[in-house]
């Protein structure tokens, strides 16, 4: 007999060709199988009601079964494993070509598959779609004892500045980039636990052309691909962009040689999704006592290190820089918390607030396992290598305005989750 349990473990770890379906695919075995319940599942391991076909040799055998429509010949599997692996075989014939265009896009994906002749039921799509939260819940739900956060305060004490930046209830300004996809190395050992705060190093204003607040970020996402990591991006004017086979269950490389300072565990992409803010982050000082530059617009050893003169002064080396102005940047004298000294290109306020928003509502929509006080800042999780976000967070209001640690920032979304809960 094979049971409903083993599935769901099998689903959370099992390696597929779309790491973005895995929830929407849960959800139709949900449908089709009773949650595990049907004769055909918990004899034949078939949790989708699969029909044979001369294609599935190999990853399965023909038995016959009598369903609702009548008895016909399905296929049998040897197991949960073998279940999964036969279910995207079954995707991959020639009738179903084109499924992966879908990859990112779980609605998108089942009507595909009905518009293919794949279920007869007019409501399928909409029945699927209806169980995707529960079919999440059970991917996320590891049985990993979480310990509890800290005690939330009483609303008196959540100031108005905390409550205005958190409408719980609306979604995140995500935009799914289709063309780009993220390398993903295998399922979050405990579900998704917590989320890693960088800023991308990179240009964030054209310098040919008009001013693009989206460039920057959709640039690091194709970056990204390149490089074989996986992460979203944040853009000045605050979206979110997700390369098309985003996947919250999945991880993929982002924070490098790491260690959680509260746990210790090391290489902490496995369990922390990672934001990368468009920004440059750390600039350096010219001979101008007004005129900062980033890195990639500084001359550079042959290392790529920034070379800096004997009054510790960076030297433009690119005909087109990026100038950033002292009045606009913000400046750090003496470490604290996260931050090192130095001068920073603020984020954007739509940069901050969208991200308490994308933090609050995977809160929301993992609660059994992501963690708003294991929100960590890169520099927090690598501290000898980086340096972000350092003093690029800061208090939200007139910029550049003041700094804030990684540690306060925490304390907010504590707030902020305190005032969701307190609305339920």
């Amino acid at each position: 007999m094979h049971s409903w349990t083993d599935l769901v473990r099998a689903a959370r770890t099992a390696t597929t060709p779309a790491p973005g379906l895995r929830a929407v695919t849960l959800a139709q075995w949900i449908l089709e199988s009773g949650r595990g319940t049907s004769e055909l599942a918990k004899r034949h391991a078939n949790f989708a009601g699969l029909k044979w076909r001369d294609e599935m040799t190999g990853y399965a055998t023909p038995i016959s079964y009598g369903a609702h429509d009548g008895v016909d010949t399905y296929c049998a599997f040897a197991s949960v494993d073998a279940f999964i692996a036969g279910y995207w075989r079954f995707i991959g014939r020639s009738v179903y070509s084109g499924w992966d265009a879908f990859a990112g896009d779980p609605r998108g994906y089942i009507t595909f598959l009905k518009s293919r002749g794949y279920a007869g039921d007019a409501f399928y799509p909409e029945k699927v779609m209806a169980l995707l939260q529960e079919a999440e819940n059970l991917l996320a739900d590891t049985g990993v004892v979480v310990v509890e956060e800290p005690e939330r305060p009483s609303r008196s004490e959540l100031t108005t500045s905390r409550l205005e930046l958190m409408d719980a209830g609306e979604a995140p300004d995500f935009h799914t980039l289709g063309h780009v996809k993220h390398r993903y190395q295998g399922a979050r050992p405990n579900g998704l636990e917590g989320a890693i705060v960088h800023y991308d190093a990179g240009r964030c204003r054209p310098t040919n052309g008009h001013d693009d607040l989206e460039w920057g970020a959709r640039l690091t996402s194709e970056w990204g691909e390149s490089q074989g990591y996986a992460y979203a991006t944040i853009s000045r004017s605050g979206r979110i962009y997700l390369p098309s086979n985003m996947d919250w269950l999945s991880w993929g490389s982002h924070a490098g040689k790491s260690k959680c300072p509260v746990t210790g565990r090391e290489s902490v992409s496995q369990f922390y999704v990672g934001f990368e803010i468009n920004c440059p982050g750390y600039i350096y000082p010219t001979d101008d006592p007004d005129i900062f530059i980033a890195w990639f617009d500084a001359k550079r050893n042959a290392q790529g290190s920034v070379v800096l003169n004997s009054h510790g002064h960076a030297t433009i080396a690119t005909s087109r820089p990026e100038i950033y102005r002292r009045a606009e940047l913000r400046h750090i004298g003496s470490l604290h918390g996260n931050i090192r000294p130095g001068v920073y290109v603020p984020y954007t306020r739509a940069q901050q607030e969208s991200l308490i928003k994308v933090l609050i509502w995977l809160k929301r929509r993992y609660p059994k396992t992501f963690r708003l006080d294991y929100v960590f800042g890169h520099d927090e999780v690598s501290p000898v290598r980086k340096v972000d976000p350092g003093g690029s967070y800061g208090v939200i209001g007139t910029p550049p305005g003041s700094e804030q640690t990684m540690a306060q920032l925490r304390s907010d979304l504590l707030h902020a989750w305190a005032n969701v809960q307190a609305m339920v």
